[in-house]
């Protein structure tokens, strides 16, 4: 019943513009996020950086509905690291194209919906902080642990208005001095409103980072996320990526999402250009 409920709420309700590393689906700044991590495990510890950035992430899937659901994100992120400690910020704006919802982080869509409705705006504030247990020692891999924090500022059209958290453990192994093995497994707990309720749940992530040159990276990883409500499928996505470093000031990353099961997107892309000030 409370599922059947979940998927016949009226539209403005059931948007939720969750982002960056508190969320995982839909076109987000997750997988831009995760690149910089993994280039930030292989830096010296005693390094401090300030990076603003911005670009676009698009995904479009059906998610079990008749037609597709499009979003589009465009970003103001900003970044700050200094030697095993980093914070950052993204704050999008956001627009949904579709009967399907951001939710929780992820888009869900009801059964054999054909609702094609537009909106757009300022998405939530998301925050989010980690901090590297321990670099790579011998045998030893490296150790991040992190936390991130939705903040609504959304409008009623896009957000739910609930704050979500999120707790992580990540890790990672180089097996050559190029290439590295990396994966992360956290909890998130969402913020339900009161006309329906969300699932906290795990998520989990790993995948293969090559390095060719300090100023290069290349990779694949595989993201799943459990169900954000009772009787809904959770997602899952794999996503190659690259970044690279210009200089000392420019830097840009890119990605792709294909989705593994219909409750995902089916397609995903997404670039971010860096300046270090």
């Amino acid at each position: 019943m409370r599922v059947l409920l979940f998927l016949t709420l009226p539209l403005a309700t059931l948007s939720s513009a969750a982002h960056a590393n508190a969320s995982g689906g839909g076109a987000d700044g997750s997988r831009t996020e995760q690149a910089s991590v993994i280039t930030d495990a292989s830096q010296e510890a005693d390094t401090t950086e300030l990076e603003f950035s911005s670009g676009a992430d698009y995904s479009v899937g059906g998610y079990g509905a008749l037609v597709d659901t499009t979003v589009w994100s465009v970003p103001l992120d900003v970044k700050f690291r200094s030697g095993r400690f980093r914070v950052q910020a993204s704050l999008p704006y956001v627009s949904i194209k579709g009967p399907g919802q951001l939710v929780g982080g992820v888009i869900v869509s009801a059964p054999g919906s054909t609702a094609t409705v537009a909106r757009s705006g300022l998405g939530d504030l998301n925050l989010s902080a980690g901090y590297m247990l321990t670099r790579e020692n011998g045998a030893l891999p490296a150790f991040e642990i992190s936390g991130g924090a939705k903040v609504p500022t959304a409008n009623s059209t896009i957000g739910t208005g609930e704050a979500d958290y999120s707790a992580n453990i990540s890790v990672y192994k180089s097996i050559s001095p190029k290439l590295m093995l990396f994966g992360t497994v956290g909890y998130s707990w969402l913020g339900s409103p009161a006309a329906y309720t969300l699932e906290n749940g795990i998520a989990a992530s790993g995948g293969i980072n090559l390095r060719p040159t300090p100023n290069q990276n290349y990779g694949v990883s595989v993201a799943w996320r459990e169900p954000v409500a009772a009787g809904l499928q959770g997602q899952a996505v794999v996503s190659p990526y690259l970044t690279y470093r210009f200089d000392r000031r420019f830097g840009l990353t890119l990605y792709g999402m294909a989705g593994l099961n219909d409750a995902s997107p089916r397609l995903g892309a997404g670039l971010r250009l860096s300046i270090f000030p």
